[in-house]
C-alpha cells in the first residue's frame, strides 16, 4: 500500500471513530432519560395512591344511607333528611343553580317563590282570613285628599263678593258735601246759598285762586257769600283731605247731564275738570268765579245761574263722588247660592270595605317547603318581597346586599354544578367556601329567619361530607406506571445492545487504525534512509 493510500485510510478510520463515540454518547443520554421517566411515572402513581373522591352521604325517606359524589347540585337540591348547605365565593354571595335563579327572578315575592317548586296548597285550597283591604287606605287617602281640598274651597261669608252697598258711609267726604243742611237744598232749589257750602269746604282764612287772586272767607258772619257758618270739628278735616285729593277731570257729553242724586235731581255741567289740579284749588276756583252772582244782605244770595249751579253740582256729582263710601250689608241671596253650589260638590265617601278576604296558602311539604323559605331569605334578605320592587304602600323594598353592595347570590353554570372535580378542587384551594342552616329549635316550624340561620362552617368538619381513595384513579395509574417500565425497561435492552456493537466495532476501528499507522511510520522512516 502507498503512503497516500494509507493516509487516506486512517482519516477514514479516524472520522469512524469520532462517529462511534458520538453516537455512543447520544445513546447514553437516552438512557439517562429512561431514568427520569422511571421517576416520573412512579411519582405520577404515588399521587394516584394518595388521591381521594369527596362524597356526600344523606338519607331517602325510609332512612335508608344515600352516598353520592360531592357536587353543587348534591348539596343543593332539597332531599328528605338532609342537612342544607350554600356554596359561598369570596364575595359572600350564594351560588344557585340556574334552576334556582330563574324561579327567584320570576317571582315577586317568596309566595310566588315557593310556588314553584309545589309546596303550596293549591290555590282555593287555601286557609281564609280577614285582612285589612289595602284598596282601603288608598281609597280613604284619595278621599280626605279630595275633602281637603274641597274645604279649602268653602265661601267666606266676610268675602267682599258677599256684600253689597248700603247707606252712604257718613265718614266720607261726599257724604259732608250732601248733607250740608239747608244751603244745599238751596242750591238745589236753584239758589246762590251753594257758595256757603264752598266756603264751608276751604274754611276760613285767605285762599289764592290759580291765576293770582285773593280773598278771604269769614267764620259766622250773616248774609255773605263768603262765610262759612258750619262747625269747624267736621268741615276741617275736610278741608285738610281736600288738598291731597285730586280732580276726576271727567268729560260730559254735550256740556251737561242730569244726576238722579240723593239730595235731588240737579243738572251737571260746565268743563271738565283739571286732574293735576286738587279739588281744594277747584273750590277756591269756583268760589271767585260765581261770587259776583251772590247778593248781599240776603240770606240765600238770591237766584243763581244756572250755568254756576251746573259746575257746583259738576264739583259734587265727579270730583267728589269718586270718593263715595257705602256702609255695605251682607247679601243674603248671594251666600245661599255659593253655598248651595259649594255643599253640590263634596267628594263622595268611599265605599270600600275596611276587610277582606285574603286566600293565605298552607305549605303542605313542611321540610322542602322550609328548604326554599330558607334559600329565598338567603338569596334576597329579610323581606317576603323581592328587593328592589313596591310594597303595598308604594316603598321601595331595600336590602338584599353582600357587604361589597353586590346582590346576595350568583348564577352557577350547571357543568360547574355538577362537577365534582371543579367543587373538590374549589374547596381544596378556598375559592369557595361552605354555609349550613343550622335552627335554633329543630322541633319547631321555622321561618327562615327567626329560628335558623346560614352558619359558615370549615368543610372538612361537616359529618356528611367524607373522602375515600380514588380506587379508578389507583388503578388507572397503576396500569400507565407497568406498561411505562415495561416500555423504558424494552428501550433500555435496545440502548444497551446498540452500545455493545458500537463497542465491538470501536475495537476493530481501532486495531485497524494502530496497524495503519504503523505501516504509514515504517515507510516514511526506510524512505528517510533512501534519501540520506
Amino acid at each position: 500500500m502507498g503512503l497516500s493510500a494509507s493516509q487516506a485510510r486512517l482519516l477514514s478510520i479516524t472520522s469512524r471513530l469520532s462517529d462511534n463515540e458520538l453516537r455512543s454518547q447520544t445513546i447514553t443520554t437516552a438512557k439517562m432519560s429512561l431514568a427520569n421517566r422511571t421517576t416520573q411515572a412512579s411519582a405520577e402513581y404515588m399521587d394516584a395512591l394518595s388521591s381521594t373522591n369527596l362524597l356526600f352521604t344523606t338519607y331517602d325517606g325510609s332512612g335508608n344511607k344515600v352516598t353520592e359524589k360531592l357536587t353543587g347540585t348534591s348539596l343543593s337540591l332539597y332531599g328528605p333528611l338532609k342537612n342544607q348547605y350554600g356554596l359561598i365565593n369570596k364575595s359572600g354571595q350564594i351560588l344557585v343553580s340556574e334552576l334556582d335563579a330563574t324561579n327567584y327572578e320570576n317571582s315577586a315575592n317568596m309566595e310566588e317563590f315557593l310556588d314553584k317548586y309545589g309546596v303550596l296548597s293549591p290555590v282555593g285550597e287555601g286557609d281564609f282570613v280577614q285582612v285589612v283591604n289595602p284598596d282601603y287606605e288608598v281609597a280613604w287617602d284619595e278621599y280626605n285628599r279630595l275633602y281637603e281640598e274641597w274645604k279649602s274651597k268653602e265661601p267666606n261669608r266676610y268675602d267682599e263678593e258677599f256684600t253689597k252697598p248700603g247707606g252712604l258711609s257718613p265718614d266720607s267726604i261726599y257724604y259732608q258735601f250732601i248733607s250740608a243742611g239747608g244751603c244745599l237744598g238751596g242750591a238745589v232749589g236753584g239758589l246762590c246759598c251753594y257758595m256757603h257750602v264752598l266756603s264751608d269746604a276751604i274754611g276760613p282764612g285767605k285762599h289764592v285762586t290759580s291765576d293770582g287772586h285773593e280773598f278771604e272767607v269769614y267764620e259766622n258772619v250773616a248774609w255773605s257769600w263768603n262765610s262759612a257758618n258750619h262747625g269747624r270739628e267736621v268741615w276741617g278735616p275736610i278741608t285738610e283731605a281736600l288738598k291731597e285729593h285730586h280732580c276726576s277731570g271727567d268729560v260730559i257729553d254735550g256740556g251737561t247731564e242730569v244726576v238722579e242724586a240723593p239730595y235731588g235731581t240737579v243738572t251737571v255741567g260746565g268743563p271738565p275738570s283739571d286732574p293735576e289740579m286738587t279739588v281744594y284749588q277747584r273750590i277756591v276756583d269756583l268760589l271767585w268765579e260765581v261770587h259776583d252772582e251772590y247778593k248781599l244782605g240776603s240770606a240765600t244770595g238770591g237766584n243763581a245761574q244756572p250755568e254756576s249751579l251746573a259746575k257746583f253740582f259738576y264739583l259734587i256729582e265727579h270730583d267728589l263722588a269718586q270718593f263715595i263710601e257705602y256702609e255695605s250689608e251682607f247679601d243674603q241671596d248671594k251666600w245661599d247660592e255659593a253655598m248651595e253650589e259649594w255643599l253640590a260638590q263634596e267628594p263622595e265617601k268611599p265605599d270600600v270595605p275596611y276587610y277582606v278576604e285574603e286566600e293565605v296558602r298552607k305549605i303542605v311539604d313542611k321540610d322542602k317547603g322550609q328548604w326554599y323559605v330558607n334559600l329565598w331569605h338567603r338569596m334576597n334578605g329579610e323581606s317576603d318581597i323581592k328587593v328592589g320592587t313596591a310594597d303595598e304602600d308604594g316603598n321601595i323594598i331595600d336590602g338584599g346586599k353582600t357587604e361589597g353592595g353586590l346582590p346576595m347570590y350568583k348564577v352557577l353554570e350547571d357543568g360547574l354544578m355538577n362537577s365534582p372535580e371543579w367543587l373538590q378542587d374549589a374547596l381544596n384551594n378556598g375559592t369557595i367556601t361552605l354555609e349550613r342552616v343550622d335552627f335554633t329549635d329543630p322541633t319547631e316550624e321555622g321561618t327562615g329567619l327567626s329560628d335558623c340561620t346560614w352558619t359558615s362552617i370549615i368543610w372538612t368538619s361537616a359529618a356528611d361530607i367524607t373522602e375515600e381513595e380514588n380506587e379508578a384513579a389507583i388503578a388507572a395509574a397503576e396500569v400507565k406506571y407497568e406498561q411505562a417500565l415495561r416500555d423504558i425497561e424494552s428501550k433500555d435492552k435496545q440502548y444497551d445492545n446498540q452500545i455493545k456493537l458500537l463497542d465491538t466495532e470501536h475495537n476493530a476501528l481501532q486495531t485497524e487504525y494502530d496497524s495503519v499507522k504503523s505501516v504509514i511510520e515504517k515507510t516514511i522512516e526506510r524512505n528517510l534512509k533512501l534519501y540520506s
